[in-house]
Parts: structure tokens; sequence; C-alpha cells
């Protein structure tokens, strides 16, 4: 008898075994997404009603005041390979869920031992009636509750009788909540789309974005089945799920477990598998990707669509703006006339898009007043755009109206709306080669296009802004001449990337050719944009890799610029440029590096030339405020530690700072080797005083290297006196000080012990480095020496970009050390997993001579690969 009852149950085993491997069979071989999933929701269906049918024969029981029902993805009918089954237990009554606990335990443990993750819940009937904040979460996945076996009876009544009114009166509960949650998640995922390796579940444009709009859509009395859905998307939406849903499925089949991140390493994998496209085209993972976001942007898209409709907007500046103005109407010059209304902008009446000049002038408007178009204006002139039976009017462009929309205060929210509806690419068709474009460099956050909007974004934020790395920018941008060419050439400025050239900046001065003729540009206007398209990187490149407080530096590249005016617009340029690569890539110390560079050239201009090194007796202010910070400080010896350090030591130290290294530099008779740490916002700084030795900096490096330190910036500087004063952020990529406080006494005293020479580098770092190669770069990097004699007037630039690395400056470091070079400065910078890495050199004082800088670029090329 034991047996008869086992068996069944032991034989489902190997049987639900198989059936998970054929369906990952099919699917390998080129099964859509939708099929996978409808196998796999059988699947576990069938399972289910065999293991739940089972357990009642066993016991006699009949099913009698309890309902199995499916929740969420699994109720959708959306189950992926190592997705949980969300199960829901309905009881009659309290007393049927005692009767029933035994047998759902044994239920629940039997699917785990089958390979089914199991995620349930119990509520009677009454416990479903009531809908509040406390359990609202739980009743939007009840919106996908799908009967699986038990008492039918039990779950027409739940679902016709009981939930039908609470269900009702609580929708604006409900919504408001899936409002409050979407927003949550959006803003974990920094509220875009674009991620280096996206979450195809959870992130912005991911499936999670497709079932808040289901959501929605029934909590908006749309009486729709969502489960059947997609079916009853459009084709855009349904072409998105499929994608996504395929990705999803491969994810969690390469990973052997419920992981939604879609890896760089995955990437190429599912472009090599031309994954999701039946168009027999090959597709490198860069091309692959440009798919994979315009599908989440669609999703997206359509979810923030619905979002829009059910909320209502309260962002201050439309509130402002309503307050200031309701019913404003603005007249064109045509007489036509706009209105604001509940802080948005439309028009009094819609017929009249199909004016296309009228649209142009609405965009302009908003630009000017920085007021968003409302909704029912943009589903206007996306019908007018899909819909070309409908008679248009002056359909082509002028380039007094674009000039109109991009010379405004605010001109994103007109270039938004425009990319959104297919206006921008009409009106620039050069910019169509970027959209969606992907750069896999592991530096680039946002597609190309998306990119460039960000930037003109970042601009149009000074207008207010309360970020202090903008604060220096925000005259800049109130006060700087011919806005609408700098906008322009953000807008053109990389759409060379998606043009098949060697030179991104080649392509884009291609691209300004025809656009300039078409739009009729006068000859001075289009080499202004000639000019910001061409030496778009030249001012970053500078600060990254010069050392700006070198007079040579400073007249070389004010010489390039020219002038004033062209100096503004570049610097406003490339201030959103690096803006816009990623939310870390304009560090404050960027920032300000770029602002003085700004100084310094203006100064130029005006001929009030820097000066290299620092004389104390031309700094009398500075010494009186170092003195007042360090007790008033012994004059004379506080000229001895300040004088021969670079001009640019005072430039990245305030005098806080510079009273703090004085302070160290008092003690270095008590200790040779003195240190000072501190934890910044996303880093650690090191500040180390010691009197010059061979290879310092290269101990310093390979000593934070050896305890699995990440080097993202450093500054090197030196006195008259040869006292060296070495600046060192990093990350703690093991959270060693953060989660051990105690260790950081210890840490200064094993870098102190490490630059004295008592303890020996060498077995420190043999581990450590060992462990780092042994784990490929997501993105593989030649390495790259370059040489300038011409950079400063008394060192030899050595610039080096190679793929970053744990002891990577302890290699270059002390590769210089055992060739006889100094190191007057460096400039130390990451990119993603780019390292670029600038020294000012010199070998017994004087410039490297040909002979040396070929033996270091053999022995570096060598040893960085």
């Amino acid at each position: 008898m034991e047996e008869d009852q086992v068996t069944p149950l032991a034989e489902l085993g190997p049987r639900v075994e198989a059936q998970r491997e054929r369906i990952r069979k099919l699917f390998e071989n080129g099964a859509g997404a939708r099929e996978t999933l409808r196998h796999l929701c059988e699947l576990a269906d069938n399972t289910i009603k065999k293991v739940f049918g089972e357990l009642l024969r066993v016991r006699s029981a009949p099913a009698q005041g309890l309902s199995l029902l499916a929740l969420g993805g699994y109720g959708r009918e959306m189950l992926f390979p190592y997705s949980d089954l969300d199960l829901l237990f309905l009881f009659g009554s309290e007393k049927a869920e005692q009767e029933f606990r035994p047998l759902i335990s044994e239920f629940s443990r039997t699917l785990w031992d089958l390979g089914f993750r199991v995620s349930s819940a119990g509520r009677t009937v009454d416990e479903c009636k009531h809908i509040d904040d406390a359990n609202a979460e739980f009743h939007l996945a009840m919106l996908d509750r799908r009967f699986l076996d038990g008492d039918l009876q039990l779950f027409e009544r739940l679902d016709a009788k009981v939930l039908s009114g609470p269900e009702k009166q609580a929708r604006p509960l409900l919504l408001s909540e899936l409002q409050r949650l979407t927003r949550d998640r959006l803003n974990r995922y920094g509220n875009t789309i674009f991620h280096l390796e996206p979450n195809v579940k959870e992130a912005p444009g991911g499936l999670r974005d497709y079932h808040a709009t289901l959501w929605m859509r029934q909590l908006a009395g749309d009486r729709r089945d969502p489960r059947i859905s997609p079916l009853n998307e459009d084709e855009l939406t349904r072409n998105a799920v499929e994608f996504l849903s395929g990705i999803r499925c491969f994810l969690h089949y390469a990973n052997a477990r419920n992981d939604n991140t879609l890896t760089y390493e995955l990437q190429a994998e599912a472009a090599e598998r031309s994954l999701g496209i039946d168009d027999n085209l090959r597709r490198n993972a860069a091309e692959w990707m440009r798919l994979y976001f315009r599908h989440a942007r669609t999703l997206n898209r359509q979810m923030l669509r619905y979002m829009e409709q059910r909320t209502v907007t309260t962002l201050s500046l439309r509130q402002r703006l309503m307050n200031a103005m309701p019913g404003t109407k603005v007249e064109t010059g045509d007489g036509k006339a706009y209105a604001v209304r509940d802080g948005l902008l439309g028009l009094t009446d819609e017929r009249a898009l199909a004016d296309r000049q009228l649209i142009y002038g609405l965009l302009a408007e908003s630009a000017r007043l920085g007021v968003p178009l409302s909704r029912e204006a943009e589903r206007g002139i996306a019908y007018i755009m899909t819909h070309p039976e409908i008679p248009q009017k002056n359909t082509r462009i002028t380039w007094p109206l674009l000039s109109n929309i991009l010379s405004g205060d605010y001109p994103s929210l007109a270039l938004r709306p425009m990319h959104r509806l297919g206006l921008l690419i009409d009106v620039l068709p050069e910019f169509r080669t970027i959209d969606s474009l992907v750069v896999r460099d592991f530096y680039h956050r946002y597609t190309v296009d998306e990119h460039s909007l960000r930037a003109i974004e970042h601009l149009q934020d000074l207008t207010g802004t309360s970020d202090p790395r903008g604060a220096h920018f925000a005259p800049l941008w109130r006060t700087v001449d011919r806005r609408d060419l700098l906008i322009l050439s953000l807008l053109l400025h990389d759409v060379g990337k998606g043009m098949p050239v060697e030179s991104h900046v080649a392509g884009s001065l291609q691209a300004l050719e025809t656009a300039a003729d078409r739009l009729k540009l006068t000859s001075d206007e289009k080499n202004e944009i000639h000019f910001l398209i061409e030496r778009h990187l030249d001012m970053s490149a500078t600060v990254q890799r010069r050392d700006i407080f070198d007079p040579s530096t400073v007249s070389g590249f004010a010489a390039a610029v020219g002038t004033q005016e062209r100096l503004q617009r570049l610097c406003l340029l490339t201030y959103a440029d690096i803006h816009a690569v990623n939310p870390e890539a304009l560090t404050p110390w960027k920032s300000e590096m770029l602002w003085q560079l700004f100084v310094a050239t203006s100064n130029h201009f005006s001929r009030t030339v820097d000066r290299d090194r620092l004389h104390v007796s031309d700094e009398a202010l500075l010494l009186e405020q170092v003195r007042q910070q360090s007790d008033h400080a012994s004059k004379a010896e506080l000229e001895r530690f300040l004088e021969g350090f670079p001009r640019r030591y005072l430039a990245v130290h305030s005098p806080e700072e510079v009273a703090l290294h004085f302070a160290l530099y008092q003690k270095l008779g008590e200790q040779p080797v003195q240190t000072e740490l501190k934890e910044r916002k996303h880093a650690f700084e090191l500040t180390l005083l010691s009197a010059d030795r061979p290879a310092l900096f290269a101990s310093l490096s390979g000593a934070l290297a050896a305890w699995g330190m990440n080097i993202v910036k450093a500054d090197a500087f030196a006195n008259s006196a040869g006292v060296v004063l070495d600046t060192f952020h990093f990350v703690d990529l093991h959270h060693t000080l953060e989660l051990n406080p105690g260790e950081r006494a210890r840490f200064q005293q094993s870098i102190a012990d490490v630059v004295n020479g008592s303890q020996p580098l060498e077995p420190l770092l043999r581990g450590r480095l060992a462990a780092a190669t042994a784990k490929p770069p997501k993105v593989a990097l030649r390495t790259s020496i370059q040489f300038d004699d011409d950079a400063s007037d008394h060192s030899t630039l050595m610039e080096v970009m190679t793929q970053d690395r744990p002891g990577l400056l302890y290699e270059v470091g002390a590769a210089l050390a055992r060739h006889g070079c100094n190191i007057d400065v460096a400039l130390i910078d990451t990119e993603g997993q780019k390292a670029i890495d600038v020294f000012y050199l010199t070998a017994q004082g004087m410039k490297l001579t040909p002979q040396k800088k070929e033996l270091l670029r053999e022995v570096l090329e060598g040893s960085l690969g």
C-alpha cells in the first residue's frame, strides 16, 4: 500500500526534468520566447495538478474549501525557466486553513523536490476582502490571479462577488501604490534605460515596465484580459516583449538561476546567436545591443505614457509657470496662439498641427519658456507624423525656425519630444546614424543619441543649478553668444560614431557639410560649428593629460582656440560632454580643472599669463591664509615648505589643505614618512609627505595595490627643498577600511614601512597581482605610449593609455625609477577600464633623450601588453 502511495510522485521527478530539458533544447534550437513560456507554464500547471490531486487522493480528502491560484508572472502565464511559482492557497474559512495545513506543507515540499521554486501565501476569503496600504502589493499581484486547481466555486465566488466591489473601490489606492513602487524602481536605476549591463526584468525598459503598464491599464478600467497580452498590444510592443522575454530565457539558462543581468560577456554570446532576430544578418554585440535599447525604449515610453495619463505632475517649474501665468496665450508672428494650461504648453486648436511651421513655433515656445508640451500636443504631432495621407504645409524646416528652437534657455524640452516623435531625425537626418547606437567601452553609460541629448540637458540645467560642479559655468551659459550654434554642434558632434569612418570627428564633420548645405548656414556659422566639432575633445584632453599650470600648455591651447567667444562655447560643450558620459564622469576635480583652464586661457587672451612655479614672495595673501589655518606658524618655515611647488599644487588644494600638509611637513623630523587618510564621498584620499627618494611613487603605488586598492587619481608634487607630496585617490574594492575602521592605522603604517624600506613590497604584491590577472577584462585595450617634448619647457611628457588593473601604477613607476626618470608631475585618470596616465619626466634635470624614450616605450609596451 505504501508503494502505491508514493510511486506516482516518485516517477514524476524524472519526467519533469526530461520535459524541462526538452523545452530548453527547443529554445536553444530557435523556439520563440512566447512558445517557451507557454511550454514552461503548461509544465508547471500539469505538475501542480498532478501533485495536488495525488496528495488529495492519498488523504481521501475533497478539495472543498481550498483553491489553488497562480499570481503575478505565473498568473500572467509568463513563467521563465528559473522564476518563482507565485501561488496563493485560498481557504473558504479559518477551519479549512487548519485542516489543509499539513497537505499544503507536503505539497510545497514536493514541488521544491521537483525543482520548482515556490513562493506562496495563504489567505481566507474574508482576508481578501480588505484592501489597504498594508496589503496593496499583494492585491496588485492578485490582479493576475488565475485558477489552477481545487474548489472552483470558491475561486468564482472570490472573483465575482468578494473582490469585485473592493477592487473597484480601491483602484485609486492601488494605482497610487503602483505608481509609487514604479517610481522607486526607476529611481534605483537612475531613471534611464541605458545601463552597461542592464537588468532585463527590473531596469527601466525591462519587462517590469510592461507588467506595470498592464496593471495600470486594468486599474484604469480596461476590461481586456491582460493574460492574453501581448496579443492585444500594437506590433512594436509585441515585438519588444518577445525580444526581452527571449533574452530573459537565455539569461536564466546561461546562468542556471534567476539572474536577469545582461552582462558584457552574455551580450556578446547573444549577438553571436542572433538572439531574438530572424533576418539572417550577422551583428556584433554593439549592434545587437542597439536593438535591445530600441525595444527597451518602446516599453519604457509606453509605461511612462500611462503613468503621465494617470497622475498629476508636480514639477516645481510647471507649478511656478501655472501660478505666474495661468491660461497665458503666447502669440506667434503669424497670429496663431498657444496656451499654457496646467503647467503644459498646447495649441488652442490642434487641427492646426497640419501646419509644420506651427509645430516648430510651438517647440520654440517650449524651449523659450521652459514649459513641456502637453500630452495632447504630442499625441497630435505623433498622429500627423505617422499618417502621411493627411495634407501638411511647410514641411521643410528653415534655419531661422530651427535656430529659434535651439536658442532657448530650455532647448531640451523641445528636442526630447522631437526625438520621441521622430521629428528630430526628420529635421536633422544626420542624427539617424546614432539612434540607439551603443559604445561598448565600459565608460560611456548611454547610447550615443541619449548622450547628446543629456549633454544639452546638462547645459539647460545650468539655468538654475544647485550642483556645485556647475556653479562656475552657469554665468557662461547665461551669457554665451550664438547658443544655437553650440546646441547644433552638440547634436552633430558624435554622429560620426555611427558612420563607417576611421575617426568619428571626421564623420561628424562630413555630416556638418550636408546639414549646413540643407539648412543654408552662412560660412561664418558653418565655420564656428566646424571648430566646435573638430576641437570638441581638445579641452578635455588638455585638462586630463597636460599640466594646465604650465604656461606652454596654456599658450598652445589658446593658440588653437583663437578667440574668447570660441573659448566660452568650447568650455560649455566640454562641460556638458563630460557630464553626459556617465553620472560619475564629471568629478569635482575635473570640473575645477576645466574651470581653471578656462580662466588661464581667458587670462592669456587678456595678456595676464600665469606662471609655472610658485614663488612665495608673490603670494602674500595665500601665505597669510595658510598661517591663519596653522596657528600663525613661522613665516620662514612656511616659505621653505611652499617654495618651488608647481602652481598646480595651489589650484588643486585649498588653504585649509595646504595648512594640513604644512602640519605634516613639520612632523617630518619625528617620522620621515607622514601620511593622512581621509574618506571622501566616492573614494579614500591618502596624502604622503617625505623626502624624495628613488622609486618613491612606485613604492607608494605598489603598497596601495598590495592592499587591494584601485587608484583612480593621483598627483605628485615636489618643492625646492626636495620634499615630495603625493596624493592618491583610491577605491577600497574589498571594503577593508570601510568595514574595519581599526585597520586604517595598520594600513597607514604599512604604507610608511614600504616607503621607508623596512617592509619588502614584492611579497605583499605577489598574491594580489596574481589574483587580479586571473580574471580577463570586459573590454580589451591595446597599450599606447606617447611622448611629447613640446608640451612643457622643462619636461618630457609621457602619456600611457592601457588596460586598467591593480598594480598598474606600480609597474609604470618602477620602470621609470629603474631607468633614472624623475616624475615632476603625475596626472592619473581612468575611463571605465581604460587608464590614462600622464607623467612629466626629467632625467638628470633634463628632458628625456630619444634613446631614453625608445627604451621606456619598449619596456612598458612589453610589460603592459
